[in-house]
């Protein structure tokens, strides 16, 4: 689409136009064109500028620029920066900008929490996640509680994890992925298969595991060096469709099992193959002693300047 600089556009031609920015320089012209069209200080605007230089813009400058240009804010401008800070792994200022929200008055909603719960289990900040279960809890916000599954298990309180878990109403694919997950991470291997294998036997849709449940799965499998249970869960997301978007996860639990010749198979399956991959499988031709494969593939892997 044109962007013409010398028509005044209303808010509701600009986000028509705000649909069709895909590059930077377009993203220049378009919140130049707010300015001009006197829609500067419009906070759902604002709201979506700095959205769009979420995505186009690799310099976090820009959306901290535009959010403090602004005399007022309301609690959807700051969930777009908060998300801007969290998709740079910022947490710190993601805590940070949520004090400062929390000190102007503002309430957060169902889409703030899960971001900054986050933020602060990213950072295992036990006592700062406690806080803000406690402001879930009273301002009826609970329903974002998968994110508090994810922060009691990064945080090593699988008890806290799997009571939080018990208490919601309805749980879908991202409350169970959590779950698995912790349970893998905090040692518990077994539990976070038996929480696997009765997700996969449900019916609702939304229940139904995603990539990344499948890949808590084969990090458990991994960790027990269960080959049959994990050959098993390789051929369940074969007939799923969802092999190709797990490939990574598959090698590492075969390269763990010590199995070279299925490590090997996956490896090659592997389109996108980065040094996690190319370590897996070196690994386990390096676990049973054949020295001679593995300078084969480190040699293979230097000639793909990896």
């Amino acid at each position: 689409m044109v962007i013409r600089m010398s028509k005044a556009y209303d808010a509701g031609e600009l986000i028509l136009v705000s649909k069709h920015i895909r590059t930077l320089d377009s993203l220049l012209r378009f919140h130049a064109l707010t300015v001009t069209s006197g829609h500067s200080t419009n906070l759902f605007m604002a709201s979506k500028l700095i959205s769009l230089y979420d995505s186009l813009n690799n310099d976090p400058s820009s959306c901290s620029t535009l959010f403090h240009s602004l005399p007022s804010k309301d609690t959807f401008l700051y969930n777009s920066f908060l998300k801007s800070l969290f998709s740079r792994s910022l947490f710190p200022r993601v805590l940070s900008l949520f004090s400062h929200m929390r000190a102007s008055n503002l309430s957060p909603n169902h889409f703030t929490l899960p971001i900054v719960v986050s933020a602060a289990a990213h950072l295992t900040l036990l006592p700062h996640g406690a806080s803000l279960h406690a402001l879930a809890s009273k301002t009826g916000l609970f329903h974002s509680s998968a994110s508090f599954v994810s922060l009691y298990s990064r945080c090593g309180r699988m008890e806290l994890a799997r009571k939080v878990f018990d208490e919601i109403p309805k749980r879908d694919v991202v409350a169970w992925t959590a779950l698995i997950i912790g349970h893998v991470h905090n040692g518990e291997p077994e539990k976070g298969l038996r929480c696997l294998r009765h997700v996969h036997g449900v019916v609702e849709d939304d229940e139904k595991p995603n990539a990344k449940t499948w890949e808590g799965g084969f990090l458990a499998c991994g960790n027990l060096g269960a080959v049959s249970e994990g050959s098993c869960l390789h051929g369940v997301v074969v007939k799923n469709g969802v092999a190709s978007f797990i490939q990574s996860s598959v090698l590492d639990m075969y390269s763990k099992c010590g199995v070279p010749r299925e490590a090997y198979r996956s490896f090659c399956e592997v389109i996108h193959k980065d040094l996690l991959c190319w370590t897996s499988v070196i690994g386990v031709y390096a676990r049973i002693g054949m020295m001679g494969e593995c300078l084969r593939l480190f040699r293979e892997m230097q000639e793909n300047e990896i």
